[in-house]
């Protein structure tokens, strides 16, 4: 019994080294596997490179902003019209040195008005605006008499393509 209880009492610091040796490789090994995991996080949100691309994202879709400003009645010798004039401006972060689309113009309900084709070649730097004007003269009876009731008018700039330089 005497050799029982004295193995017991040397095998006892034995098992407790051992269980202490055990914990350090447990937690040696959890560090490693938090190291590895933050690395493939990394990985797999792409870290700085991939916030470059995301900035890229964030350029609007469409870079050209389009607003109505007012309309004018004119009426000229031979003919009468409406002038209406628009602001666009630049929403990108690149200078652009044409573009073009469709206007398209809509009543205060949201109902097509008119569109038309129009294209835009002088240089517009970011965040810049320019105000230009487009004229329906009465030989277009259906658009002419829906700009002569519609209260509010409000316009876009659709189909976009823009021409910039880096």
């Amino acid at each position: 019994m005497k050799h029982l209880l004295l193995a017991a009492l040397l095998g006892a610091p034995c098992a407790a080294a051992a269980l202490a040796s055990t914990e350090k490789r447990v937690t040696s090994l959890e560090k490693r596997m938090t190291k590895v995991e933050k690395r493939v996080t990394v990985l797999e949100t792409g870290g700085p490179a991939r916030e470059a691309a995301k900035a890229e994202d964030r350029r609007p879709a469409e870079p050209i902003g389009a607003t109505f400003l007012r309309k004018k009645q004119v009426v000229g010798q031979e003919r009468a019209g409406i002038r209406l004039y628009v602001r666009f401006e630049n929403l990108g972060g690149r200078r652009l040195l044409a573009f073009n689309g469709v206007l398209v113009f809509r009543d205060e309900d949201g109902s097509l008005i008119w569109s038309k084709p129009y294209g835009h070649s002088e240089p517009l730097a970011p965040g810049e605006k320019v105000e230009v004007s487009v004229g329906v003269l009465t030989n277009e009876p259906k658009p002419y008499l829906k700009f002569v009731r519609a209260k509010k008018i409000t316009v876009t700039l659709e189909k976009q393509e823009a021409y910039g330089a880096e």
